[in-house]
């Protein structure tokens, strides 16, 4: 059966005249193959290909390619009727950083490269389960709409300009306020980049951590 869904349609957006769709490296199958460069489409869940990352990246350059939805339209069956709407929520880049965190050392491999694609897609929701005052949905399917834009992280230095001039020392908390993210996400940006080396602690303030950027 032929495959479908988002990770399809970025791997057709992606595709150029010459590369290998669904090629075999090593006993893995790679999303596209181009001369030495291996293009991973990965939606969710990093964790999963840490391992086949691990290996191909001794001997190849391997980009993942990681889609956050900057506008999703959600679409729901409400009684007997299809209906489709906006979701307030606007996504960023910074998100990547919700799934880094799980292998946040992955940038220092110097075949290693990121890309996130801010997308607009369709996402096909379906009933979990229904309560008294609540009902919960589960995704059954999601789709490309577009594709907004295109930011690649090479090295870890690349990932600095995903935070703003904190004007010397700062907690998580104070990059949460001044560029507006939530605190958990804010928190997972500055462990990863620590893990990086692009942070260093500088000591603490109320028992919060305080970081730096790293000259």
């Amino acid at each position: 059966m032929p495959e479908r869904g988002l990770h399809a349609e970025l791997k057709a957006w992606l595709r150029r005249p010459g590369d290998l769709v669904e090629g075999t490296v090593w006993g893995y199958r790679a999303d596209i193959i181009r001369g030495d460069l291996l293009l991973e489409i990965q939606t969710g869940n990093f964790p999963q290909i840490r391992a086949k990352l691990a290996k191909l990246l001794k001997g190849y350059r391997v980009r993942l390619v990681y889609p956050v939805p900057e506008r999703r339209w959600v679409i729901r069956e409400v009684d007997g009727k299809r209906q489709r709407r906006v979701s307030p929520r606007v996504g960023r880049v910074e998100e990547v950083f919700n799934e880094l965190v799980y292998c946040p050392t992955l940038p220092l491999e110097s075949n290693f490269s990121l890309e996130v694609l801010l997308v607009h897609s369709d996402e096909a929701q379906a009933v979990r389960w229904r309560g008294k005052k609540r009902t919960r949905y589960t995704v059954t399917e999601r789709h490309l709409v577009k594709v907004v834009s295109s930011t690649v992280f090479e090295k870890p230095g690349d990932y600095l300009k995903l935070i703003p001039d904190m004007h010397g020392a700062f907690t998580a908390r104070q990059l949460s306020k001044t560029a507006k993210l939530r605190i958990t996400l804010a928190r997972r940006m500055v462990y990863c980049l620590a893990k990086m080396g692009m942070l260093e602690e500088v000591g603490s303030v109320a028992r919060a951590k305080l970081y730096r950027v790293k000259v």
